[in-house]
């Protein structure tokens, strides 16, 4: 990303779940944010081209921050990666069905991680949870958020609710990026040292965020 999107690049080592539940992750993704707008000038960086970005619960956490920054006025977001997103549990949905097993993510394997990172009692169709269902709990809804870059495979059981939430900021007036490989899966970014295609779509997307950002 550093290297073919010409950008610097933050990567959070946000403490995992089962040890640490919900909202821990979101508190560090949220504080590493304003610190990086607060250090912006001797950091070298423009506090206005601060993108957030993540892949698979990383998306759901950048989702999230994009609604949360929005909700309390925090710090600007120039732009939000979504990879693959989990933007709602995806048991319901055709690529759910698809991808039920065999091919890294599979559906039920959803579930387990939701069993363990949300503490007993959260509702998981929350914002804050679930961003694909923000308009049925929060006033404003989708509107106003940050451009939105969202990629999605074909071998996936989170393509639909990824294409879902690309909809959905799109009609609620927000520009929106969308991709979807349909021969890739879920993971693909992991998978550069073995496959060229891989590869290929990750510098792709790395380049994209840089044009964006206008490195």
């Amino acid at each position: 990303m550093a290297e073919e999107g010409g950008i610097q690049v933050y990567a959070l080592e946000y403490r995992l779940a089962p040890e640490w539940k919900y909202p821990t992750q979101l508190h560090e993704v949220e504080a590493t944010l304003r610190w990086l707008h607060s250090n912006a000038s001797e950091r070298g960086v423009d506090p206005n081209r601060i993108a957030v970005g993540g892949d698979s619960a990383g998306g759901n956490m950048t989702a999230v921050t994009a609604l949360r920054m929005r909700e309390m006025n925090g710090p600007k977001i120039a732009l939000q990666l979504l990879v693959y997103p989990e933007c709602k549990v995806p048991f319901e949905t055709l690529a759910g069905a698809e991808n039920c097993t065999g091919l890294y993510l599979e559906t039920q394997g959803v579930l387990l991680f939701a069993w363990n990172m949300l503490p007993q009692g959260k509702n998981h169709t929350d914002y804050d949870i679930t961003p694909l269902l923000a308009d049925k709990t929060l006033t404003n809804g989708h509107k106003n958020l940050p451009k939105a870059f969202i990629i999605t495979n074909g071998f996936d059981p989170l393509r639909d609710t990824g294409f879902e939430y690309a909809k959905k900021l799109k009609e609620a007036g927000n520009e929106v990026l969308y991709v979807n490989h349909e021969d890739l899966t879920h993971g693909f970014i992991q998978f550069t040292k073995w496959s060229k295609r891989a590869m290929d779509e990750t510098v792709e997307m790395a380049r994209v965020v840089g044009r964006e950002l206008g490195a």
